[in-house]
């Protein structure tokens, strides 16, 4: 009974801890562009005369930077092969589909706010059903095999939770690479049965350089859940994310790219916790009418995955149109 009311009393204070953090971090975050006038810096400078498009290898290269000031559309497609120690758990696969939009807006000093907003499609993916449906996530945090018998089965095609990025910042003379804002999801699942019904948010930083070879970086998040829709019952999230990309130029719009996705689910049992993918792939860059579009395919393989189910293998596909404009001119 005490060490149940311990861990209770720690999972409150936990909570109360980071709600906390966030609303300071939040306000901080909107009152930042104000605030840091004194410290901003000149845009990155070019020889080339103002209103000159840029180069494709200039594109290619700034759109290495997830978080570019671009008016940009993607699209990425995955496949996953699974591992895990619950039986058939080698035997799973499954499928994901992003369509994303980034827009930049209120530049001032090199710097300014990007939105981006991403609607999530997931065509099938694998569930334990035992007394629930156990999706990947709710895995982690829950050994199905402890409530009851269960076998694998896919789910009916559905849009996930939209995800939502808000940030400010830019690319600073030097190359450095510096935004700042808030991540998260929004509760808008259709499949109410094995979909987190949660608004989840919290910080993020975009932290990177970008020089003459390529760019390099990473972005940090970490979220929770603030709220819940009623009667779902679903379990607490707490998931720190580091998006890693990577990019080297080979020429005439050709590049080498790596962006792996490593997560740690704080709310995951022991050994079901950390995915951490390496892998790398290929990128190119080329016009189209004025339209630069970016091609990406890459290919990862999970170092580290969560024991009970995880991913294997990915593959991805992304197809990245940039709208031209006064962010694909010097």
């Amino acid at each position: 009974m005490l060490r149940f009311l311990g861990k209770y009393l720690q999972g409150l204070i936990m909570n109360s801890l980071s709600r906390a953090l966030l609303t300071t971090w939040f306000f901080a975050f909107l009152a930042s562009p104000a605030m840091s006038v004194a410290a901003s810096s000149e845009a990155d400078k070019s020889t080339n005369p103002p209103g000159t498009p840029k180069s494709i290898e200039e594109i290619a290269r700034e759109s290495s930077n997830p978080l570019a000031a671009f008016y940009r559309f993607d699209y990425e497609g995955q496949y996953r092969t699974y591992r895990g120690d619950i039986a058939g758990a080698d035997d799973q696969n499954g499928s994901y589909q992003l369509l994303q939009a980034s827009i930049p807006f209120a530049e001032k000093n090199g710097k300014g706010w990007l939105f981006r907003v991403g609607i999530p499609y997931v065509p099938d993916q694998p569930i334990y059903w035992a007394d629930v449906g156990y999706a990947e996530w709710r895995i982690r945090q829950e050994d199905p095999r402890e409530k009851a018998d269960g076998y694998w089965g896919p789910t009916h095609g559905h849009t996930d939770n939209i995800r939502i990025d808000l940030v400010y910042g830019g690319v600073k003379s030097s190359g450095l690479i510096l935004s700042y804002g808030i991540a998260g999801e929004l509760p808008t699942t259709s499949d109410t049965s094995n979909g987190k019904q949660q608004l989840i948010l919290g910080p993020a930083l975009n932290l990177g350089k970008m020089t003459g070879w390529g760019v390099y970086g990473a972005m940090f998040s970490h979220v929770i859940d603030l709220t819940e829709k009623k009667d779902y019952e679903v379990p607490d999230t707490s998931i720190t994310t580091i998006q890693g990309y990577l990019s080297y130029g080979l020429g005439n719009g050709w590049q080498l790219v790596s962006n792996p996705v490593i997560s740690y689910d704080w709310e995951g049992d022991s050994g079901n916790k950390l995915n951490l993918p390496l892998g790398g792939g290929v990128a190119k860059t080329t016009m189209i009418s004025k339209m630069p579009l970016k091609v990406t395919a890459e290919f990862q393989y999970f170092v580290a995955s969560t024991d009970r189910f995880g991913p294997d293998l990915l593959f991805k596909l992304s197809l990245s149109p940039i709208m031209p404009g006064k962010h694909t001119r010097h």
